[in-house]
């Protein structure tokens, strides 16, 4: 029972004192986040209107999650996305880099991947690219 009691003030302590934080573009005005490298992120988003599912497939040269920020030379991380919509998924697209990590640590960078109608569009740290894929049937 002492065990157990230790252990439930550990974790109390630990996600009272904010020790299990990690720094995102969306707390990165946290006073802990501002001298740290913030995680990047990959993100995959359904504009295909009202009704209309999006189905989607990630996976990584190394087939697992991990923070994107940590990639040294030589272990580059990519990520490649399958994307299927339509009434019977009869459209398709493949993201051969939805993501690629640097062979330098970058930190806080944005990919965006928006599915409209007409194909699949690209956000870069908020900033618009335009139509990178058309849908393939």
């Amino acid at each position: 029972m002492n065990h157990l009691i230790i252990f439930v003030l550990s974790i109390a302590m630990c996600f009272g004192l904010n020790e299990g934080m990690m720094c995102s573009t969306g707390n990165s005005q946290h006073p802990r986040c501002r001298d740290v490298c913030l995680l990047n992120t990959l993100e995959i988003r359904n504009e295909l209107g009202p009704d209309n599912i999006l189905m989607v497939k990630c996976t990584s040269n190394r087939n697992e999650v991990k923070e994107l920020y940590d990639e040294g030379g030589g272990n580059r991380i990519v990520w490649r996305c399958h994307l299927r919509q339509g009434q019977k998924m009869e459209y398709f697209q493949d993201i051969w880099r939805a993501y690629r990590g640097a062979s330098q640590s970058r930190c806080g960078q944005i990919r965006t991947w928006i599915a409209k109608p007409e194909g699949i569009y690209l956000v870069r740290n908020n900033e618009p690219k335009g139509l990178k894929h058309p849908w393939n049937r």
